[in-house]
């Protein structure tokens, strides 16, 4: 674990939360939060990266522990708040120099310094994180080939190349010859004559 979160702090940084849900809506939005969390870290950074929830807010008898697309979910069940399940977590982790603890809230910010890890409001998380979304955006703009507006000088001379054996092959010219089969103009307008000649004549 590298990052640890308090995720109903962060969620409602994020305006996810201030509304009235049921149990199933609830779990819908908290679920849209961890997915785009875990798009925006990216897969290594999910792997290193946990969220703990309070457990007054679990209504779907989940485990107190999930794996959320590599990211590690705990829900304080076993906690009376979520703060105190992060300060054992934090109490727990065997580098906290090296921790990183994602809230606004004092509580936990006061449990990170005591360890000396690293505390990092919700809100200047959320901005941190849509910074390097846009940066990987940009660069992987950047590192796409553009598509060329016009063809080459050498791509024309290929296709000359190309159709001009055409001509130069006795076989291709037959391909390309009209199918004997079908008459010419020119047949069909002697076709045309002769008919009007022969039923001309019987008149």
């Amino acid at each position: 674990m590298r990052t640890l979160i308090d995720g109903y702090n962060v969620m409602f940084a994020a305006g996810l939360l201030g509304k009235r849900f049921g149990p199933d809506g609830f779990r819908l939005i908290r679920t849209r939060f961890l997915n785009d969390l875990a798009s925006k870290l990216g897969p290594v950074e999910s792997h290193l990266t946990t969220v703990v929830f309070d457990a007054k807010k679990l209504f779907e008898g989940l485990p107190s522990q999930i794996r959320h697309k590599g990211i590690t979910v705990f829900f304080a069940v076993d906690n009376p708040t979520a703060d105190e399940r992060i300060a054992e977590l934090i109490r727990e982790h065997s580098d906290p120099k090296r921790l990183t603890v994602i809230s606004s809230d004092n509580q936990v910010r006061t449990s990170a310094r005591r360890r000396k890890a690293a505390s990092v409001t919700a809100d200047d998380f959320l901005t941190k994180l849509g910074q390097a979304e846009q940066k990987r955006a940009e660069e992987s703009k950047a590192s796409a080939p553009e598509k060329p507006s016009s063809v080459s000088q050498a791509e024309t001379d290929y296709w000359v190349r190309e159709f001009g054996e055409v001509e130069r092959s006795g076989e291709l010219k037959a391909a390309f010859q009209r199918d004997p089969m079908f008459p010419s103009d020119e047949e069909i307008e002697k076709i045309e004559r002769e008919i009007e000649r022969e039923f001309g004549e019987g008149r």
